[in-house]
């Protein structure tokens, strides 16, 4: 476990692991230099070092990642303005070239997923890749915008162009008097009236989650959804595997708005998603399939050993 120890998700994972037996390392990012340290070479050759303890990034079969927006100093040092802030991003950006080059799965590599951070690139992609995506234009131009949703026969929404998490919205008359100020590039996107699903892939594995009495961000709706497990269409649940391990995901998220007549439209694909939520009130067994691609080199050492010690008797 790397990162933010108390993140909701790196603890319970840490505790499906533990429950089938694998020994699991806890790494604060506070604590690099102080409680643990590493070295690794370009190769992913090297070695870590946890209380004292020495042993080679070959021992490590899996890294869950989840790390704090605003991570804490390591204890005992004290800084302030640009100082703290440039320690941090140092630290952090040593942790992104050790998790690009360590020879293990990692749930998920910093450069996985980069597309979540331009929507509109994003959902070119995504069209690429065969999703249907809903009519989306980004502008700050109120002219250009106002034409577009005049040809959407259930309004549009809005939402921000960048990957900062944003409520989305419907246009409305205060959107548009901002856009008439000149405010900064947004992505405005056709409405698509039906129910929420979201798509958790897990390696190969896809689970789908019905959102229930969501009306334009459940996100933001707490007091008002359900969840509850769903089905997707199995061309559809490949696809979302494929998509993401080609962006280099283990763990991703994808939101998707079915209609009425079956049609589902993907929204967004989101790579650090929450799982939890989803998880304890449907049943799926998403924890369980994450420790499962964690420790899958292992797993498979342990198959190999004994289908060797078979063949020896």
């Amino acid at each position: 476990m790397l990162g933010d120890l108390e993140d909701l998700a790196c603890v319970y994972v840490a505790w499906l692991a533990r429950e089938r037996g694998h020994e699991v390392l806890e790494l604060a990012e506070a604590g690099l230099g102080s409680d643990w340290n590493l070295a690794l070479d370009d190769a992913g050759h090297g070695r870590l070092t946890v209380a004292g303890k020495v042993m080679p990034w070959t021992t490590v079969t899996g890294i869950f990642v989840r790390l704090n927006p605003d991570p804490p100093l390591p204890p005992g040092v004290a800084l302030e303005g640009a100082g703290r802030t440039h320690f941090i991003w140092e630290r952090r950006e040593a942790l992104h070239q050790v998790l690009e080059q360590v020879p293990c799965t990692v749930v998920n590599r910093p450069s996985a997923g980069r597309s979540n951070a331009s929507k509109p690139y994003q959902m070119r992609e995504l069209q690429i890749a065969g999703f249907d995506v809903p009519r989306w234009i980004a502008s700050n131009c109120a002219d250009a915008v106002q034409t577009f949703v005049h040809a959407c026969p259930v309004g549009a929404i809005y939402k921000a162009s960048s990957g900062l998490r944003s409520r989305v919205r419907k246009v409305d008359d205060a959107f548009m008097d901002r856009l008439a100020a000149r405010t900064t590039c947004t992505v405005v996107q056709e409405y698509v009236p039906g129910r929420d699903v979201r798509v958790h892939t897990v390696a190969d594995s896809a689970f789908a989650c019905e959102v229930i009495g969501s009306q334009i961000d459940y996100r933001f709706e707490h007091e008002h959804v359900r969840y509850r497990a769903t089905s997707v269409p199995a061309d559809l649940a490949s696809r979302c595997c494929r998509h993401a391990a080609e962006a280099g995901l283990v763990l991703a998220g994808f939101d998707f708005r079915v209609t009425d007549d079956g049609r589902w439209y993907c929204l967004e694909m989101n790579p650090v998603p929450s799982f939890l939520p989803y998880e304890f009130p449907s049943g799926l067994p998403m924890g369980a399939a994450i420790v499962d691609a964690l420790t899958q080199d292992r797993r498979l050492q342990e198959t190999h050993s004994r289908e060797l010690s078979l063949a020896n008797r």
